[in-house]
C-alpha cells in the first residue's frame, strides 16, 4: 500500500463547546460517569460511574452498582484544562491487558478560542499496539456507536 491508502490507525475528531475551557476540561474528566453512555461498559453489570484519577500516574476506570473496579487504563499525562492524555488497556475483545506496550492512546487536547469557547482535539492513537485484531477495535471506537455517539454526548453534557 502507499502511504496515502494505508490505513489510519487513529480515530480523530475536532469539536467546538461554547464553554469556558475549564468547564471543558471538568465535564470531560470528572464527570464522565454522567454523560457516558450505560451500555458502554466494560464489567459484568452497568457502571454506577466513571473516574479519571487526576494526576499523572492515576486511574481510569469503572466502578459498578455493588462497587467493583474495572481498570480502563491509566493517565499519562494530566496537565489542567489543557491536556489529558489516557492509556487505553482494552483490547479489541474487550478484556483489560496490563502491559502498556499492548496499549493504545486517548489523547485530549482543550484550547480556548475565547473567554467561553473551547476547541477539544480528540485524538484516540495508536491501535495497532493492540496486535492482532487491532483494525477490527479502530472499527469499532469509529462506527457510529463508537467514539462518535460518545463525543455528542459529551458535547451535550457541555450545554
Amino acid at each position: 500500500m502507499t502511504p496515502e491508502t494505508a490505513p489510519t490507525t487513529a480515530y480523530k475528531r475536532t469539536m467546538h463547546v461554547n464553554v469556558p475551557i475549564d468547564l471543558a476540561f471538568k465535564v470531560f474528566t470528572e464527570k464522565m460517569g454522567a454523560w457516558w453512555p450505560q451500555s458502554h461498559h466494560v464489567g459484568g453489570t452497568p457502571f454506577k460511574d466513571i473516574l479519571i484519577d487526576p494526576r499523572t500516574g492515576g486511574r481510569w476506570y469503572e466502578i459498578n452498582a455493588i462497587g467493583e473496579q474495572c481498570i480502563w487504563g491509566s493517565v499519562l499525562a494530566w496537565e489542567p484544562p489543557k491536556k489529558v492524555v489516557l492509556s487505553w488497556h482494552l483490547q479489541p475483545d474487550w478484556s483489560f491487558h496490563p502491559d502498556l506496550a499492548k496499549a493504545s492512546e486517548v489523547a485530549l487536547e482543550f484550547i480556548a478560542e475565547g473567554p467561553e469557547t473551547t476547541r477539544l482535539e480528540f485524538e484516540h492513537r495508536h491501535l495497532e499496539r493492540h496486535g492482532a485484531g487491532w483494525e477490527k477495535m479502530r472499527e469499532q471506537v469509529s462506527s457510529p456507536g463508537g467514539w462518535p455517539v460518545i463525543l455528542d454526548l459529551y458535547l451535550e453534557a457541555t450545554k
